[in-house]
């Protein structure tokens, strides 16, 4: 045991069970004489006591005297780390009313994270699982989204342990979370200023010597300031597989985020390029979520797919989590399925040497058309940040489809590669056009795909049923 472990044994002692116990995830101390834990997402408090409010904060001091940081009358604000990783975060008085008030988040060890544990917890599918860990190994740049204490930097992590062992990785954090396990990782944290205001080192300066240290891939814990512009600059700059976290509610809630972060510094890039940018650099979005019942899932996986011609972003759902009901004990219950819709990339795992059986991305979902047959961006629309029945073409050329339907009472199923085939044709045709099958395939509730291929057919009897010159 080092001198910090002995230090934090000494001086938070009234809570030290609770950092020793794996199932409680969270302490929350509300000054000296309230303190609560949480417990698989519910929160109880507990008979723990400080002494007084001066053993509080010469805990928190102490805390702060190890990781190099400061916390007084001038700065009264903490961020830092315990020795086994937990992220804690303080504030004084007069601010905190009850007392010093303390948080800490315990992360699970790098060494117990793993897939198999997710899936047994009912936090992802199998399907999902294996569909992620391909796409990491294709070097798809990934965002995890999710709300505070969604466990996103706990999915980051182990998405963090999948990298290819030959390459290098560099981390960039605010406070040090991740706990990537992988055999060449370089982590850097940033650094505050002195008493002069002098020294400091922000996520942003961080990012740009990451990138000029010969970065195989750069995972930026947490994207909460301009550093967005910087992590979307790393994702297109040939530094494939790059990964961060943010809060948002949505995947396309998530790629706002980025855009409005990204203009938070001294950008002068034109929004229409920005946005752009991010729907180029992204290539998933990974959402995180606790729901009501403490419990917490993956709930999207979902594809990004560009920008319409609105400007606004275009999603689909890979793979979603779907509620079928609940138990009397207020248990959400539910599963992770595939929507039907099969990645742009697709075509990739096989190119790679890579498995994935299309069957798993499941059956194409019925889908409602909407009026106008405008796809919805900057979250608006439903969660997916896609349009219910029109989306986008998947090879970028921006001519409205329809996501792959299940086919109306007879009208012929496509295959996949049908599919592709007649997006393709699709976009050679003109905006008129392409209106004009939007609008006929959503009156006779069919896809666009579909409606297209009986046309082409009519026509081909038409043509078969006149008479010779």
């Amino acid at each position: 045991m080092g001198v910090f472990d002995q230090s934090i044994a000494v001086f938070l002692a009234p809570v030290k069970e609770y950092l020793d116990d794996p199932s409680v995830t969270e302490i929350l101390i509300n000054g000296p004489a309230e303190i609560w834990v949480e417990r698989k997402g519910r929160l109880t408090l507990t008979e723990a006591k400080f002494h007084d409010e001066g053993a509080l904060q010469a805990a928190v001091r102490n805390i702060a005297q190890f990781v190099k940081r400061q916390i007084d009358s001038q700065h009264p604000q903490l961020d830092a780390r315990l020795p086994d990783g937990s992220r804690i975060h303080a504030v004084l008085p007069p601010s905190a009313r009850k007392g010093t008030t303390v948080a800490i988040r315990k992360f699970s060890k790098a060494a117990d994270l793993s897939f198999e544990r997710l899936i047994s917890f009912g936090s992802i599918s199998a399907e999902g699982a294996e569909f992620l860990t391909l796409c990491v190994t294709l070097a798809k740049n990934i965002i995890v989204s999710g709300g505070t204490g969604s466990g996103k930097t706990t999915f980051l992590n182990l998405l963090g342990g999948l990298l290819p062992k030959e390459e290098r990785l560099m981390v960039v954090e605010d406070a040090s979370e991740l706990q990537i396990t992988a055999p060449h990782v370089v982590c850097f944290e940033t650094k505050a200023a002195d008493h002069e205001g002098k020294g400091a080192l922000t996520i942003r300066d961080l990012v740009r010597s990451a990138m000029r240290l010969r970065p195989d891939r750069i995972v930026v814990g947490e994207v909460r300031g301009a550093e967005a512009l910087d992590l979307i600059t790393v994702m297109n700059t040939g530094h494939g597989g790059s990964m961060g976290t943010t809060h948002a509610n949505t995947p396309t809630d998530a790629l706002v985020r980025l855009e409005t972060l990204a203009t938070m510094g001294d950008t002068t890039i034109p929004l229409a390029a920005l946005r752009r940018q991010i729907a180029g650099a992204v290539h998933l979005v990974v959402q995180a979520k606790r729901l009501h019942d403490g419990s917490r899932k993956i709930t999207h996986i979902s594809e990004v797919l560009g920008v319409d011609e609105h400007g606004r972003y275009e999603t689909q759902d890979i793979f979603k989590f779907v509620q079928t009901g609940m138990t009397e004990d207020h248990k959400i219950l539910g599963e992770m399925r595939g929507m039907g819709n099969i990645p742009t990339f697709y075509e990739e795992f096989a190119v790679n040497g890579l498995h994935f059986d299309i069957a798993k991305f499941g059956k194409p979902q019925k889908q409602k058309a909407v009026a106008g047959g405008h796809s919805s961006g900057h979250g608006a629309g439903n969660s997916a940040g896609h349009t219910a029945g029109v989306g986008t073409n998947p090879q970028g050329s921006g001519s409205p489809s329809v996501a792959t339907g299940a086919a109306a009472p007879g009208v012929p199923a496509l295959s996949p590669q049908a599919i592709q085939a007649i997006r393709a044709a699709m976009a050679q045709l003109n905006p008129q056009q392409q209106q004009s099958l939007q609008q006929g395939a959503a009156k006779s509730g069919v896809t666009v795909e579909q409606y297209y291929h009986l046309l082409l057919e009519k026509q081909k009897a038409a043509k078969g049923k006149k008479p010779a010159a």
